[in-house]
């Protein structure tokens, strides 16, 4: 609980002639109801108790003390004078972080996230901390900065207690482990993250950094620099850097991989070939070896040969989407079009939206004149509205907009995000 943030409410007995009822809610007259203070009042008038003020109270109890012992209790009440008020909170704050009134912010996505546990809205949160972390940093402010951190990692931890092994809050945690530098609980939610996690864009980026994390925890300085310089787009800093590797280091293929890479990159092709075989010889086959190994003998007109290696490397990695890509671009340059849908096909499903992809199946479309159906998406979008700026002004914009007294509801909540 927030005692300094909870200063301007005050508890009231419910009004006269006030009536909330629905199928699974009867209003309650024994228990308090909090009120805020209108903004500059330190005293709470009888003019001012409306409807509003005490939506607004509770709004504001919800968010900042879940340890209140009614809390459960308004937070039907407000859902019974209001099902929609989760949705219209969570618009307002989004504008608001648009706007970059974070405090407002706040309070309304910890009203949403309380109101209606999810986790859109768990992220929807711990993204706003983040953000406050960088509006502190960019001021200066280290302490601030260290404090909006640990707020966005203890919420993205609350979402993974109260809804388990979701696959959202686990990439988000694992990109925020990440960026903080704690490579080893980045890799850990990151594998949790592969375990449970539809395939898709998503997924196939999330590999990415996984495969970038594993690289970097398993491998000496000077590996890590030559990745970095690939990364950089200098492949000659590479070769330079595993050259002494190698040297020194002939039976580990790390640094053969690495040369091979940056070797193929400055059209060496022969070079980069046999650095590859040596990683074979060395025991390591991966799907990014026999990647490179089809790059290479497509360079030097090995045509045949470079689509055995993708479907080796395939394979190896049936959830490669940059395999499965390729090959489709081979079959599809020799007409060989059975092999190039079914391959067209893994890769839609891996990342229908990839720009690649997209043109290759367009491709294929013109040259034969069958269509690859369209993958359907669910989508949930933001509906940003501009909204006052006193809390107890957007509570009352959003409750004047329906008849809210003594009505019975029966409306079920959609995810918001």
């Amino acid at each position: 609980m927030e005692k300094d943030k909870l200063r301007n409410i005050r508890y009231v007995k419910v009004p006269e002639g006030m009536n909330v009822r629905t199928d699974s809610f009867t209003l309650d007259p024994s228990i308090m109801l909090p009120v805020q203070l209108m903004p500059g009042s330190t005293r709470l008038r009888k003019e001012d108790i409306t409807i509003e003020s005490i939506m607004a109270g509770m709004l504001f109890v919800i968010a900042y003390d879940e340890a209140s012992e009614n809390f459960q209790y308004y937070r039907e009440l407000v859902k019974a004078i209001d099902p929609t008020i989760a949705e219209r909170l969570n618009e307002a704050a989004i504008a608001k972080e648009k706007q970059k009134n974070y405090d407002f912010a706040e309070e309304l996505f910890l009203a949403v996230y309380h109101l209606l546990p999810q986790s859109a809205s768990c992220i929807n949160l711990a993204t706003l901390y983040s953000y406050m972390a960088v509006d502190a940093r960019d001021k200066r402010k280290d302490e601030e900065e260290d404090e909006y951190l640990a707020k966005a990692r203890h919420t993205l931890l609350d979402g993974l207690r109260r809804f388990g092994e979701d696959e959202r809050i686990l990439a988000e945690l694992s990109s925020f482990e990440a960026y903080m530098g704690n490579l080893e609980d980045a890799k850990d939610y990151l594998e949790r993250y592969m375990s449970v996690a539809v395939e898709g864009e998503k997924k196939q980026e999330m590999k990415k950094l996984l495969s970038r994390i594993t690289f970097q925890l398993e491998n000496d300085e000077d590996i890590k620099a030559a990745y970095d310089f690939m990364m950089l787009g200098e492949p000659e800093k590479t070769i330079e850097i595993t050259n002494g590797f190698v040297k020194k280091n002939p039976k580990v293929w790390n640094g053969y991989f690495l040369r091979a890479w940056a070797l193929r990159k400055e059209g060496r092709y022969e070079e980069a070939k046999n650095d590859l075989m040596k990683c074979l010889e060395l025991g390591e086959a991966s799907s990014d070896i026999y990647n490179e190994l089809s790059i290479c003998e497509l360079e030097c007109g090995s045509r045949e040969l470079a689509k055995t290696y993708l479907e080796t490397a395939a394979d190896l990695d049936p959830d490669n989407l940059t395999v499965a890509s390729n090959l489709s671009y081979l079959y599809l340059g020799d007409n060989q079009f059975d092999e190039a849908r079914e391959y067209l096909e893994k890769a839609r499903f891996l990342s229908g939206d990839d720009k690649i992809v997209k043109e290759l199946i367009a491709e294929y479309e013109k040259a034969t004149g069958e269509k690859i159906g369209e993958m359907i998406h669910e989508e949930i979008v933001h509906n940003e509205e501009e909204d006052d700026d006193a809390y107890q002004e957007e509570i009352a914009e959003i409750m004047n907009t329906g008849d809210h007294e003594g009505c019975h509801h029966h409306h079920h909540h959609g995810e918001e995000e």
